[in-house]
């Protein structure tokens, strides 16, 4: 949970994103900026362009700035920060709407995972009433995709391997291909998920064979 006294208490706070959370950082920035704090966005390893289209992506630094006296990370689920900031009788405005859209959108798999039921049907009828720009997510998080996550599908969908009697894709990369494509490895987890719609296929594992611990596994939802 968002650790509600260490927002109020702080006077710089620093919002540490990674490429799964940027919406709920975005959210959060708003929110910040609503309290009257100074905010930071700060990543380690960068966030995908595709989510540019969303409020506060210009503000995202690589460096951690040493002035702020608070650290809040990102990883709350895209429905309990609703509820957190409803609980808060927070207004949304039209910046925290579409991010909280982009959000659902990303975390329920284009609204088509078997956790998408009627609560979260209500809340998005919610965010479009408060201005969320809803058209432009689906644009730019369902139909664009950047041309290096493209050449990287590519060379995935080569070097896939059918295991298991063909329920399980397994797939081993190198730095070097994911250099000549020009994606990173967290554009890793949209591509995994392309593959569980060949037939058959039940389970993803995608191995970075240079460094170890990258590895993605998915498994279809039952």
């Amino acid at each position: 949970m968002i650790p509600l006294d260490k927002i109020e208490h702080s006077k710089h706070i620093v919002i540490e994103v990674n490429n799964e959370n940027f919406p709920q950082a975005s959210i959060l920035y708003s929110y910040s900026l609503l309290l009257h704090k100074k905010v930071s966005l700060f990543t380690v390893d960068g966030i995908s362009s595709r989510y540019s289209f969303l409020p506060w992506f210009e503000k995202l630094r690589l460096n951690k700035p040493s002035s702020a006296d608070a650290c809040i990370h990102t990883d709350i689920a895209i429905l309990d920060l609703y509820f957190f900031l409803k609980e808060l009788n927070i207004k949304l405005n039209k910046k925290m709407a579409t991010a909280f859209y982009a959000g659902f959108l990303q975390e329920y798999d284009n609204f088509l995972s078997s956790q998408c039921d009627g609560i979260v049907f209500a809340v998005l009828s919610e965010l479009i009433i408060a201005g969320a720009d809803s058209q432009t997510c689906i644009r730019e998080l369902t139909q664009k995709v950047p041309l290096s996550v493209l050449r990287l599908k590519s060379i995935v969908y080569k070097k896939a391997l059918l295991k298991n009697n063909a329920t399980l894709a397994y797939v081993e990369l190198s730095n070097e291909e994911l250099e000549a494509s020009g994606a990173k490895w967290d554009d890793i987890p949209f591509i995994a998920k392309k593959l569980l719609n060949i037939a058959h296929v039940e389970k993803v594992t995608i191995i970075n064979v240079d460094e170890k611990d990258k590895i993605i596994n998915l498994s279809k939802e039952i």
